[in-house]
Protein backbone atom coordinates (compact mmCIF):
# COMPACT_ATOMS: atom_id res chain seq x y z
CA UNK A 1 0.00 0.00 0.00
CA UNK A 2 1.17 3.27 -1.06
CA UNK A 3 0.93 6.09 1.30
CA UNK A 4 0.47 9.91 0.26
CA UNK A 5 1.20 11.06 3.78
CA UNK A 6 4.70 13.24 3.93
CA UNK A 7 5.29 12.49 7.17
CA UNK A 8 4.96 9.32 6.57
CA UNK A 9 7.66 6.48 7.71
CA UNK A 10 8.29 4.72 4.31
CA UNK A 11 8.50 8.05 2.46
CA UNK A 12 11.02 9.58 5.09
CA UNK A 13 13.19 6.59 5.18
CA UNK A 14 13.30 6.65 1.07
CA UNK A 15 13.81 10.66 1.38
CA UNK A 16 17.28 10.45 3.74
CA UNK A 17 18.19 7.84 1.54
CA UNK A 18 18.07 9.75 -1.29
CA UNK A 19 19.64 12.67 0.13
CA UNK A 20 22.85 10.47 1.31
CA UNK A 21 25.07 11.74 -1.92
CA UNK A 22 24.48 15.28 -0.39
CA UNK A 23 24.92 14.24 3.17
CA UNK A 24 28.74 12.32 1.94
CA UNK A 25 29.96 15.51 -0.24
CA UNK A 26 29.04 17.96 2.83
CA UNK A 27 30.78 16.02 5.41
CA UNK A 28 33.82 14.90 2.89
CA UNK A 29 34.27 18.70 2.09
CA UNK A 30 34.20 19.49 5.87
CA UNK A 31 36.71 16.83 6.94
CA UNK A 32 38.86 17.64 4.09
CA UNK A 33 39.37 21.16 4.92
CA UNK A 34 39.64 20.32 8.51
CA UNK A 35 42.40 18.55 7.45
CA UNK A 36 44.34 21.02 5.28
CA UNK A 37 43.97 23.29 8.23
CA UNK A 38 45.23 21.35 10.46
CA UNK A 39 47.64 18.94 8.88
CA UNK A 40 50.29 20.44 6.61
CA UNK A 41 50.21 18.01 3.87
CA UNK A 42 47.75 20.36 1.44
CA UNK A 43 46.03 22.99 1.10
CA UNK A 44 42.26 22.87 2.68
CA UNK A 45 40.30 23.84 -1.05
CA UNK A 46 42.30 20.88 -2.57
CA UNK A 47 41.58 18.71 0.09
CA UNK A 48 38.06 19.98 0.78
CA UNK A 49 37.82 19.11 -3.22
CA UNK A 50 38.88 15.46 -2.79
CA UNK A 51 36.75 15.32 0.40
CA UNK A 52 33.70 16.25 -2.04
CA UNK A 53 34.58 13.53 -4.78
CA UNK A 54 35.08 10.89 -1.73
CA UNK A 55 31.63 11.97 0.24
CA UNK A 56 30.17 11.75 -3.35
CA UNK A 57 31.25 8.15 -3.64
CA UNK A 58 30.68 6.76 -0.31
CA UNK A 59 27.39 8.57 -0.38
CA UNK A 60 26.25 6.56 -3.84
CA UNK A 61 27.34 3.39 -2.81
CA UNK A 62 25.42 3.80 0.83
CA UNK A 63 22.30 5.03 -1.23
CA UNK A 64 22.50 1.61 -3.31
CA UNK A 65 23.03 -0.27 -0.76
CA UNK A 66 20.30 0.75 1.47
CA UNK A 67 17.69 1.32 -1.27
CA UNK A 68 14.06 0.01 -0.42
CA UNK A 69 12.71 -2.79 -2.44
CA UNK A 70 10.47 -2.19 -5.50
CA UNK A 71 7.31 -2.92 -3.46
CA UNK A 72 8.13 -0.52 -0.86
CA UNK A 73 8.17 2.52 -2.76
CA UNK A 74 6.16 5.58 -2.26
Amino acid sequence: MVSNSPFSPRRARADLVAALPAVGMFAGALLGVILGLTRGVGGPVALGGLGIAAGLVVGLLLRVALRPDPGDRP
